[in-house]
């Protein structure tokens, strides 16, 4: 079973619209991991939107990077990402973890995701994790489109502008095949 490690993005917009079980429903067939620097990014959030709380206490495996080779990927991710002492730490931990356990990263921030995959690692957007839901029977279409509307309205950039744009926007991004 391949493990799933989340981005803050994904945990926080989600939380925010109130649809933490429809993410944890998309990732049933996997190990939903959570990364303490990920879950640090949610607790210094969590003090201006409580919605933060119920992210951070879901229902996820915790994990620390904690060998040398997690180390040391973290700091080749963070060197790549740039910014400051508390910018991307989320991002470069998951592609670490990632690198090194293999699984899936759900970052919706291009610039990572695209690291990622120039690495060859399984990096996804949140919508490629709904549009796989529905794809396996676990959410139908109107929910997705629900929940799309809901993130939204949480202020999460998508590609798309509305939940019934979704399913043309994954057909011509190769999604539905």
């Amino acid at each position: 079973m391949d493990s799933i490690v989340f981005d803050a993005t994904a945990l926080i917009h989600f939380a925010r619209a109130g649809r933490l079980n429809e993410l944890l429903a998309a990732s049933a067939d996997n190990e939903p991991v959570l990364l303490a620097e990920v879950a640090g990014e949610l607790a210094r959030g969590a003090g201006n939107r409580p919605s933060l709380d119920a992210a951070s206490e879901a229902r996820l495996k915790r994990a620390d990077l904690e060998d040398l080779a997690e180390l040391a990927a973290f700091a080749t991710y963070k060197a790549e990402l740039g910014g400051g002492p508390e910018r991307n730490n989320g991002e470069a931990a998951v592609l670490a973890w990632i690198s090194v356990h293999g699984g899936i990263a759900i970052i919706d921030e291009d610039v990572a995701r695209n690291l990622g995959k120039e690495d060859g690692l399984q990096v996804h957007g949140s919508l490629w994790l709904l549009i796989r839901s529905f794809k396996d029977g676990i959410h139908d279409r109107a929910t997705i489109e629900g929940v799309v509307n809901d993130l939204l309205r949480s202020g999460m950039r998508l590609p798309v502008t509305q939940g019934t744009n979704l399913f043309p926007w994954a057909s011509r991004a190769g999604l539905l095949q």
